[in-house]
């Protein structure tokens, strides 16, 4: 179950950790950020860390991490450059960046003037649905619910729950991700399906914790009623 306080925590770092992707891209275009450093040896996650860590006092105060937050904000952010973009003209080799380090997160950042959403493919479906269902069987085990497979399936094709389901996995994807940096790129459909209206972005939509809890709380409704 999710709790009201550290949620609130996890979506204000998601915030900050998108709006410095952003500034970073501003950054490197303006040719004022450096990357002069090693990381080969170094998975994204903590490559983004030593050089958050690193810049951390350049950072605009408004989408600055807290020192103690630094790890999960970097798990974040790290994952908007493995799940949510894709960079347009990929080197045939390897990825490369202009620092000569050649680990994924210097690759994505130098080349981030270059990148773009990526596409929902059928891949994306299946890890978007395999996220749902993963998170339904968690909720009904925590919650001691004995549900079948048959009834989860009904529950993840129900039009009238199905907004709910997605913005709650989101959420709890988004707090696995700032454990573990990325769980698959089904995520970027699940946002489209809470933050997207008519095939386009919402550009004012923002996740709010009281919309996830009423979510959660409207699916195990739905769960209780197999067990009458």
């Amino acid at each position: 179950m999710f709790e009201y306080e550290n949620l609130s925590r996890i979506i204000e770092l998601q915030q900050k950790s998108y709006a410095l992707l952003k500034w970073v891209n501003d950054g490197l275009k303006r040719n004022v950020l450096s990357f002069k450093y090693m990381h080969e040896a170094m998975d994204t996650s903590n490559a983004a860390k030593e050089w958050i860590g690193r810049h951390l006092n350049n950072i605009p105060l408004d989408i600055r991490p807290e020192k103690e937050n630094l790890s999960e904000f970097s798990h974040l952010f790290a994952s908007y450059l493995t799940t949510s973009f894709e960079l347009i003209d990929k080197p045939r080799k390897h990825l490369a960046s202009s620092c000569e380090c050649y680990c994924t997160m210097c690759s994505y950042l130098v080349s981030s003037s270059h990148l773009k959403t990526k596409k929902i493919t059928d891949k994306t479906r299946k890890s978007a649905y395999k996220l749902k269902k993963l998170y339904l069987n968690s909720l009904a085990s925590e919650n001691e619910l004995a549900l079948i497979d048959r009834e989860i399936t009904e529950l993840l094709i129900c039009k009238g729950i199905s907004k709910s389901i997605s913005l709650a996995t989101y959420a709890n994807e988004l707090i696995r991700r700032s454990k573990y940096a990325s769980q698959g790129e089904g995520i970027l459909l699940l946002w489209r399906e809470i933050a997207w209206n008519n095939g386009k972005p919402n550009i004012k939509y923002r996740l709010n914790v009281q919309s996830i809890l009423d979510a959660q709380r409207d699916i195990l409704g739905r769960m209780k009623e197999y067990e009458n």
